[in-house]
C-alpha cells in the first residue's frame, strides 16, 4: 500500500486518497456508504495485475473532511470521484517514469454509493473514464425516491449504530461475531476497523463516519435522481449484482442498463450486496473479465 494524498474537490472538501497497489492503467476504486477507501485494498491487490489503483475516502468518511454546509447530496460524491480520477492519472504517469506520452483515462470500480458516484462523475464530466464497473449502484426511479424529510429504514438503522468502543480490538471482536460485518473477508474487516475509527481524547475510539453522517448519506441517496442523468454516458458500463443479493432490485439495474448507451448487466454468483467486501477474489475476477481491454 502506498501513500495517502490530500486532494481537494471542486467544492472545497479535502479528501484522503489512498494509493493502493498495482501497475498499469489508472483505476479509481470507490467504497460504499459507511466504509472508506482502504477496505478495497484486498480487491486492489488482485486488480493490480493490470491497474494502478487509488481509492478515495469519500467526504464524511475515513480520513476525509466534511462539506462545510453539511450537505451530503450525492452530487458531492461525484465531485470526490473526479478529484480522485485526476490523482489516479498522475500516479499512473509517474509510475512509468515519464515514458508515457499522454494521460490515460482511468477505469472506475464502485460499490453501492461508490458505483452511483462514478456514474454521477462521468455524467458531469463526460470522457473522464474509459470504462466503469458498478457493483449494485443505488439508482432509484422517480416512483421510489423519497424527500429528505421523510424517514427511511437505512437512515433509521444507521442512527442506531454503536459509534464508540473502548478500543479497536473491542470493535473488531464485536463485528466478527455479528452479521453483516461478520461476513466480510478478514483482511477487509481489519482494514475497516483500523482506519474507520478515530481516537478519542479519553483513549476510546469513535466511528470516523458518524451514525448521523451515515444517516444523512442514506437519506440523500433516496432523494438522488442519478438514474435520470446517466443517459448521456458513452463509455462502457458494467452493472453487476450479487446472485444472492436482495438489497438492490435487478429491475432497477435492468432499467439503468437500458438507459445507458453501452452497458451490460452481469451477476457474481453467490454474493450479497456487500460482495466486494465479502469475496474480493470473485469480484476481481468479474472486473478483469468484464472490463476487457479498457484502460489498456
Amino acid at each position: 500500500m502506498g501513500p495517502v494524498h490530500v486532494e481537494t474537490s471542486a467544492d472545497g472538501v479535502d479528501l484522503a486518497v489512498h494509493v493502493l497497489a498495482g501497475t498499469g492503467a489508472p483505476a479509481v476504486l470507490v467504497h460504499a456508504t459507511g466504509f472508506h477507501g482502504l477496505v478495497l485494498a484486498p480487491l486492489a491487490q488482485l486488480l493490480g495485475v493490470r491497474f494502478t489503483c487509488v481509492a478515495p475516502d469519500l467526504r464524511g468518511h475515513g480520513g476525509s473532511g466534511a462539506p462545510a454546509d453539511g450537505d451530503y447530496s450525492w452530487d458531492g460524491f461525484g465531485l470526490d470521484v473526479l478529484a480522485a480520477a485526476r490523482l489516479a492519472t498522475r500516479v499512473a504517469l509517474a509510475d512509468r517514469g515519464g515514458g508515457a506520452t499522454r494521460a490515460e483515462r482511468p477505469v472506475g470500480f464502485g460499490h453501492s454509493l461508490g458505483g452511483t458516484a462514478l456514474l454521477l462523475a462521468e455524467a458531469r464530466e463526460p470522457g473522464t473514464f474509459a470504462a466503469l464497473y458498478c457493483y449494485e449502484p443505488i439508482l432509484f426511479d422517480q416512483n421510489d425516491r423519497r424527500p429528505l424529510d421523510l424517514a427511511n429504514p437505512m437512515s433509521d438503522a444507521a442512527r442506531r449504530r454503536r459509534a464508540r468502543f473502548a478500543s479497536r480490538r473491542e470493535a473488531l471482536d464485536r463485528y466478527r461475531a455479528r452479521p453483516p460485518l461478520a461476513l466480510l473477508d478478514a483482511a477487509v474487516l481489519e482494514a475497516y476497523v483500523e482506519h474507520g475509527f478515530v481516537d478519542a481524547a479519553d483513549g476510546a475510539v469513535e466511528l470516523a463516519c458518524s451514525p448521523e453522517t451515515e444517516a444523512l448519506v442514506f437519506a440523500n441517496g433516496y432523494a438522488c435522481d442519478a438514474l435520470d442523468r446517466i443517459g448521456g454516458i458513452t463509455c462502457p458500463v458494467v452493472l453487476a449484482h450479487g446472485g444472492a443479493s436482495n438489497d438492490v432490485g435487478r429491475g432497477a439495474l435492468a432499467r439503468a442498463t437500458a438507459q445507458l448507451r453501452d452497458a451490460r448487466l452481469v451477476e457474481v454468483d453467490g454474493l450479497g450486496h456487500l460482495g466486494p467486501l465479502e469475496d474480493p477474489a470473485a469480484v476481481a475476477e468479474s472486473v478483469l473479465s468484464n472490463l476487457g481491454t479498457a484502460g489498456a
